[in-house]
């Protein structure tokens, strides 16, 4: 506790100095604290949170059925025993702890903030047809009669209008950094990034290929050796450690812990 406490200092000054440097944030290869049976425990990986005290870790769960209602699973990992407990409900300090881990600001740093995007796009669910009559502009096609080359006929052309659905993708982004894209679905802030305790201005996020990534508020950054797979990465409180998951086999998640501090 004592060196979490002096860590937490240290990088508050840096801080305060204009933020500590990432490339100066030194990171112990990650250890894995459990293995989570995804034949048991159903659904896929939704909240991380850490308690206050950082001896306690909350997973959350959601599982959808065919319809796509969200039925929601809560667990707690006791760090001391590396044990599993499915709890009734989200902790109440499960849910302070993600209020600022997944905001669009950085605590303490409201310039370092999270951008995000929205856009539409046209996708043809399939692909144009090669040949008949969509192809050939054939003159017999029904509301044809241009001519060879005429080009869609009515059918067609209906047919293909219904192959065509628009897309809305929200997308976030840190300084030129991809957070997340999420196409025709609610955006999960803190699925793919975690902030650093207030006023340290560092973040972590998991890049496209999944490799865990730490970044300041000047966008200085370097690759975290060791942590594949990322997902729902967390800072502790004390800023002196960081939580992920990682989908290490087809039916198992494991819980991952690495020690940061700052040289």
């Amino acid at each position: 506790m004592v060196f979490a406490t002096c860590l937490l200092v240290s990088l508050a000054q840096a801080a305060g100095a204009g933020g500590p440097d990432a490339t100066r944030v030194t990171a112990a290869p990650p250890s894995p604290a459990i293995e989570i049976d995804r034949g048991k425990v159903k659904g896929e990986p939704a909240r991380l949170a850490w308690s206050p005290d950082q001896t306690q870790v909350y997973v959350q769960m959601v599982e959808r059925d065919r319809k796509g209602v969200a039925k929601t699973s809560h667990f707690v990992v006791t760090l001391a025993d590396r044990k599993l407990k499915r709890v009734d409900a989200e902790p109440q300090w499960a849910a302070r702890y993600w209020a600022w881990k997944s905001a669009q600001a950085a605590p303490g740093v409201p310039a370092f903030k999270v951008a995000v995007d929205f856009r539409e796009e046209l996708v043809k669910a399939t692909a144009t047809p090669l040949g008949g009559n969509l192809a050939r502009g054939d003159p017999g096609a029904s509301g044809g009669g241009a001519g060879a080359g005429a080009g869609l006929g009515v059918d067609e052309a209906q047919a293909a209008a219904n192959q065509t659905q628009r897309v809305g993708i929200y997308t976030l982004r840190l300084k030129g950094e991809l957070l997340g894209e999420w196409k025709n679905e609610a955006v999960v802030p803190g699925l793919t990034f975690g902030w650093a305790p207030v006023g340290l201005g560092l973040v972590v996020f998991a890049s496209a290929s999944g490799d865990l990534v730490l970044m300041d508020e000047q966008g200085r950054k370097q690759e975290l050796a060791g942590a594949r797979d990322v997902v729902l990465p967390a800072w502790s409180d004390d800023g002196a450690r960081i939580a992920y998951l990682s989908k290490s086999g087809r039916k198992t998640l494991t819980l991952y812990l690495m020690d940061v501090a700052r040289s």
